[in-house]
């Protein structure tokens, strides 16, 4: 359940240009839907089982490559962000 709300949390930040496109998983999704809806198959569907394996081949990649970028998303989002403030101090160490 929470990585459904990290997914709409993803896809909040994509569109609010706070987190960047996943591109490769943005094509191969839309490959897939394509895929599904298009009456050609690599193994037609009225094929018992057999037509179906190549679909259902097509969504669990996709649902593992959307499973990845949730990951790598909750990876930054629980990394703290680097400071870009320089320390005085440090400048007194470096012109020595």
């Amino acid at each position: 359940m929470s990585d459904i709300r990290m997914f709409f949390s993803l896809v909040k930040d994509v569109l609010q240009r706070r987190y960047p496109m996943p591109w490769k998983t943005f094509f191969v999704a839309l490959f897939c839907l394509f895929y599904l809806l298009s009456p050609v198959d690599l193994l037609p569907d009225i094929l018992p089982w057999l037509g179906i394996t190549d679909d259902a081949t097509f969504v669990f990649l996709v649902l593992a490559m959307i499973k990845q970028d949730i990951s790598k998303y909750k990876n930054t989002r629980l990394t703290p962000p680097k400071d870009n403030v320089i320390d005085a101090g440090d400048i007194k160490d470096h012109k020595k």
